[in-house]
């Protein structure tokens, strides 16, 4: 019997959280790239990555990035599905 191969789902969108009016919205998540900066949809200022983090997601989200996610499953030798 095969042992079942572990998966990681990478998300569509996801829900960025202001660092100046605590707004939280959704943005799309891009399938092929990062985001290094978003302009919050209330305030209106512009959200950049801090150097610690590689994208505006894996900073300011509820999930990481899909660049994150990829590299991730290839280090453990996961299966990648888009959710």
């Amino acid at each position: 019997m095969g042992r079942k191969k572990s998966i990681i789902k990478i998300a569509k969108s996801a829900t960025i959280h202001c660092p100046f009016c605590d707004k939280k919205f959704r943005i799309d998540m891009p399938q092929d790239g990062i985001i290094n900066k978003v302009e919050c949809k209330k305030c209106k200022q512009e959200i950049r990555s801090p150097i610690t983090k590689c994208c505006v997601i894996c900073a300011f989200s509820d999930k990481p990035c899909s660049a994150s996610s990829i590299m991730e499953a290839k280090i453990k030798g996961l299966e990648i599905r888009k959710s």
